[in-house]
């Protein structure tokens, strides 16, 4: 790909990834929540009673990062954690009620914003874009997890 292309994908990406910030995290305010919090909620929905290391694995994110999201999350009441009797350095956690009833309203604010932003574009535009970022996603995991690896045996 030409230097022009991969600058423009850039700057796309960055630019529709902080136009979401702003739209999410203004529509999630009134829950205390924000485009960086609320996927560790739709996550633990689908997959209750896993550890933080899974959860970060889920997310993407580091560790440190998933851990301060969880103890604020558990601090607003949204999240719960159990204690694992198998492993008791990997405490299981939960959503709670709170977030239960919370999660249609996210559910539908993320759907409002998908919609404005595939306005104008047919289901096999959002097919062929979907296949393309996944790529791109899988590509960008493979080398950080490489370069995490090569980090851990400098160190």
């Amino acid at each position: 790909m030409e230097n022009s292309k991969a600058s423009v994908l850039i700057k796309l990406t960055n630019s529709i990834y902080r136009c979401t910030q702003m739209y999410v995290d203004k529509k999630l305010k009134k829950f205390n929540l924000t485009t960086g919090t609320y996927p560790y909620i739709l996550v633990l929905k689908r997959r209750e009673g896993i550890n933080q290391n899974e959860l970060s694995r889920e997310l993407n994110v580091d560790k440190s990062l998933c851990s301060r999201t969880i103890k604020r999350l558990i601090g607003l009441n949204y999240i719960r954690m159990e204690e694992n009797k198998e492993d008791i350095r990997a405490h299981k956690l939960y959503i709670t009620n709170k977030a239960e009833d919370v999660m249609p309203k996210i559910v539908k604010i993320i759907q409002e914003w998908i919609h404005i932003l595939v306005q104008g574009t047919d289901e096999q535009e959002i097919a062929i874009s979907i296949e393309f970022l996944e790529r791109v996603l899988k590509n960008g995991t493979i080398y950080r997890e490489k370069y995490c690896e090569r980090m851990k045996k400098i160190e």
